[in-house]
């Protein structure tokens, strides 16, 4: 491509880049963003209250290692409004607002730093946990959460939508950091605590960086102070440079560790035989002073007598930085599969055989138990009795009198728990009750759906109970002219449907239609006209 045709391009693509930053500049409501933030951004009681709610929540959760309970911590934390406010004043050069964003964080920090030590002084609990452990310096992935987290809490604060949620992981971010050098500064540890107050910092100046692009490519700038001058923006910037400073030293130590450890990692088995050794165990440590500590475990087919020290000083030589190094040789054997499957087979036949079937025995038993403990906490409804037998993987359950559970209801749960334990035979048998009643169409003599469901139901608890014989008792009501002149025909015509459903299957029904002529109005004032729609079965 010609370079001034190149040129050209270039020209086009930064006048549609500033285009569309216009654009979305022209979107916001500049003034109220601002007016907004800075009410935010002030310390109030209610901000050191929250904040002190919020890191006393996370030091429990930390001692506990809960992640749950720290997460829980997060969601009240109210840090999200002070560094909003320090990322827009830098944005807009407004050095009264940064003033009082930094004073809020400060206060905050004191505050949340004072109810740690107490809790940690206060609590039992002193030992580092995995959840304080993993809170002791910055990692790339800490960097990360909080960029993406300032520029989230920018976007939110600039559209005024999902600023509480988004303020969520600012604190995931912050707190526990913070709260992490309460707890070095109470026992006593000083690389805990400026390791967490290091990351506390780094993420904080994160934050507030992002906040500050973002805020910019919306358009926020110096003319949005009401006291702007050159000498003021001039303090404003070597204020931005001086908090980018650690920021940069994060960047730099963490780029520094990342690519250390892959250099070391790729090194080890340098000295040895290609495609006879490999790394077993490997770790890192990079303390702020002295030599970088690598333990390492090599397993290899041959021992190698100097290794460790030709490797220590090659891997100083190539980090650039004095290496401590130590160094395990493990002897694995080509054959050595082999031989474990020869004296496998010696044991067998052997007098560890017996013991070997023992321990076998006793691990079966204790699955089996296992498994019938599941199976039996799986069942919801009170038990009268239970058989279980974990050989042959069958279990009865016979349900208790209860008026919570249908019959419905019963078959449900049966079904529910054969479906969890696919490979047993499960069989619940309900207490014994009167079979809910099959319901009938207003002058119908069919099963519709919702009657077939309630027999099957009924066919399912007539088999748990093992009756082979019943009684179908039809009903008729006296609502409408027809049903008045034939009911007694009626009521047997729907004991007959519902008869031969049963016979189908096996159980002996005898149809009985029954309509108390002289009694009848009477019953339906007391029991309503619809009982009078159904048939019930009674089993002999």
């Amino acid at each position: 491509m010609p370079f001034s045709a190149f040129n050209t391009t270039a020209d086009t693509t930064r006048r549609k880049l500033r285009l569309g930053i216009k654009q979305l500049a022209r979107r916001v409501n500049h003034e109220d963003v601002v007016e907004h933030v800075r009410e935010e951004g002030q310390l109030s009681g209610r901000y050191i209250f929250m904040t002190v709610m919020s890191c006393a929540i996370a030091m429990l959760g930390l001692l506990l290692s809960s992640p749950a309970v720290i997460i829980g911590a997060m969601l009240i934390s109210p840090l999200m409004g002070p560094i909003m406010l320090m990322g827009f004043s830098l944005s807009i050069l407004e050095l009264k607002s940064l003033r009082q964003a930094v004073f809020s964080m400060f206060c905050g920090v004191l505050a949340a730093l004072a109810i740690s030590i107490a809790i940690v002084k206060l609590s039992p609990l002193t030992e580092a946990t995995s959840e304080i452990l993993a809170r002791t310096r910055p990692n790339f992935f800490d960097l990360l959460v909080a960029v993406f987290s300032g520029l989230a809490g920018g976007y939110a604060v600039i559209h005024r939508k999902g600023e509480t949620i988004v303020g969520v992981a600012i604190a995931t971010a912050l707190m526990p950091p913070l709260a992490v050098t309460g707890y070095g500064i109470a026992v006593g540890s000083w690389p805990v605590a400026s390791g967490a107050f290091f990351l506390f910092m780094t993420n904080l100046l994160a934050i507030a960086l992002s906040v500050t692009v973002l805020s910019r490519i919306y358009g926020f700038g110096a003319e949005h102070s009401p006291k702007h001058t050159i000498w003021q923006s001039g303090l404003i910037f070597l204020v931005f440079g001086a908090l980018s400073l650690p920021l940069g030293i994060a960047l730099r130590d963490i780029a520094f560790e990342a690519s250390s450890s892959a250099t070391i990692r790729a090194q080890l088995l340098g000295p040895f035989p290609e495609n006879q050794a490999r790394i077993g165990d490997f770790a890192v440590a990079f303390p702020r002073e002295g030599a970088i500590r690598v333990d390492a475990t090599i397993l290899t087919t041959s021992r190698v007598p100097d290794a460790e020290q030709r490797m220590q000083s090659d891997l100083s030589e190539k980090v650039g930085r004095m290496v401590e190094l130590n160094l395990d040789q493990v002897i694995v054997d080509a054959d050595e599969n082999q031989r474990n499957a020869e004296l496998l087979q010696m044991a067998e036949s052997s007098l560890a055989a017996p013991l070997r079937a023992e321990i076998s025995r006793v691990e079966n038993l204790a699955l089996a138990q296992r498994s019938e403990r599941e199976i039996r906490n799986a069942v919801s409804f009170p038990l009268a009795g239970a058989d279980i037998d974990a050989d042959t993987n069958k279990a009865t359950f016979f349900a208790a009198p209860n008026s919570s559970f249908s019959i419905a209801a019963y078959r449900a749960i049966e079904a529910g728990i054969a479906t969890n334990f696919p490979e047993w035979q499960v069989w619940v048998v309900p207490p014994v009750q009167e079979l809910p009643l099959i319901v009938f169409e207003e002058g119908g003599e069919t099963l519709n759906d919702a009657a077939l469901r309630t027999l099957d139901d009924s066919l399912w608890a007539l088999e748990h109970w093992g009756v082979s014989q019943v009684e179908v008792v039809g009903y008729a009501s006296t609502a409408g002219a027809l049903q008045r002149f034939n009911n007694q025909a009626l009521a047997f015509r729907r004991a007959d449907a519902v008869a031969q459903r049963l016979l189908q299957e096996g159980i002996d029904a005898q149809p009985v239609g029954e309509y108390r002529a002289f009694r009848q109005e009477e019953e339906e004032r007391v029991l309503g006209y619809q009982r009078f729609q159904t048939v019930l079965i009674r089993p002999f």
